[in-house]
């Protein structure tokens, strides 16, 4: 691994900014400006690591540290280590009492959210982790729709939620005390194992020793393309996806035995769920009928994956949103 950093970087960063990177030539730029201009009065220093990127994300991070050589450090690998493992030794390289994280197609367009963030765990000792709303960006038309978070009523064990999918953070809002990750999350296991997921493993792990906050604010922009890791269109992506996920909740099970529980059946449930979606948005009939066959017979989507006809209706009430997600979906 090749790691560019210069004499002139900051000595004693309050704050490091993780950023795994691959192949987003077009959105890095954006992503580290925005962190850049952060508004605050204390240093923070960028830990980026690019995972082998084969377009020229690698020549806009050269010219991006060489603008600014105090906050910029450069992780590039010599071969895919996998989103997962990108993101850990990214970790492993941060000097900061607390630890933020945005991926390389996300900005933050608060330009305080680190002073707010630092200056919430600052006096609330009894939280570990602070997120905050935020928006989300649809590239190819522009459209934005903001997401807020700070409504949701936490319940508790936080941890449990999190492992069953019941609560969530965005990512890209996320601010840790960097002790909770040294003291509970073992980072070579990413490496070892290539998780394809970083953020909630890490969720639940440090769930289980401090709680989260949720800052009533939008932070960050969060851009959402036709397909990304988190949103291929192709079933066998999508399979190969949630098998190594699949993984990721084995392990969490084995860490902690007495709280939580893998359930096979229930996740491959869940897989096959996600397949069916997919064909209905893709108005694929076959292939719902082949995913709906395997599930529960339990929804309105499942039943209208047998029969031709009700599928196409569906499937267009869908895409013309006659039908909401929160109403017959399933």
């Amino acid at each position: 691994m090749q790691i560019i950093k210069s004499s002139l970087l900051v000595d004693n960063p309050l704050v490091s900014v993780v950023i795994p990177s691959y192949n987003r030539v077009d959105t890095v730029g954006e992503t580290i400006n925005s962190i850049i201009r952060q508004k605050c009065n204390f240093e923070f220093e960028i830990v980026i690591g690019d995972d082998c990127s084969t377009d020229h994300s690698r020549e806009v991070l050269l010219q991006y540290q060489a603008k600014y050589p105090q906050n910029i450090v450069l992780l590039f690998h010599e071969t895919n280590v996998g989103l997962g493992a990108n993101w850990a030794i990214c970790a492993m390289y941060c000097r900061g009492r607390y630890l933020a994280n945005c991926d390389n197609d996300d900005f933050w367009h608060n330009q305080n959210k680190l002073q707010l963030q630092v200056d919430f765990l600052a006096s609330h000792p009894e939280y570990g982790v602070v997120h905050s709303d935020y928006r989300e960006l649809n590239r190819k038309n522009g459209r934005i729709v903001e997401v807020v978070f700070s409504d949701f009523v936490q319940k508790k064990p936080i941890q449990k939620s999190f492992f069953d999918g019941k609560f969530k953070v965005c990512n890209a809002t996320v601010m840790y005390k960097k002790e909770l990750i040294d003291k509970y999350v073992n980072l070579n296991d990413f490496i070892e194992h290539q998780f394809t997921l970083q953020d909630w493993i890490i969720w639940v792990i440090v769930s289980r020793h401090a709680d989260f906050y949720c800052l009533p604010v939008s932070t960050a922009t969060v851009g959402i393309e036709n397909e990304s890791i988190t949103r291929p269109k192709d079933y066998d992506t999508v399979k190969l996806r949630f098998q190594k996920e699949r993984e990721c909740c084995i392990y969490l099970a084995s860490l902690f035995p007495q709280d939580l529980y893998y359930d096979e059946q229930k996740y491959t449930d869940y897989i096959h769920s996600i397949l069916l979606n997919l064909a209905f948005r893709q108005m694929d009939y076959s292939k719902a009928k082949e995913f709906g066959n395997r599930l529960p017979y339990n929804s309105i989507k499942v039943f209208c994956s047998q029969y031709k006809l009700l599928f196409l209706l569906f499937a267009l009430c869908k895409k013309m949103k006659v039908i909401s997600s929160s109403g017959f979906d399933g």
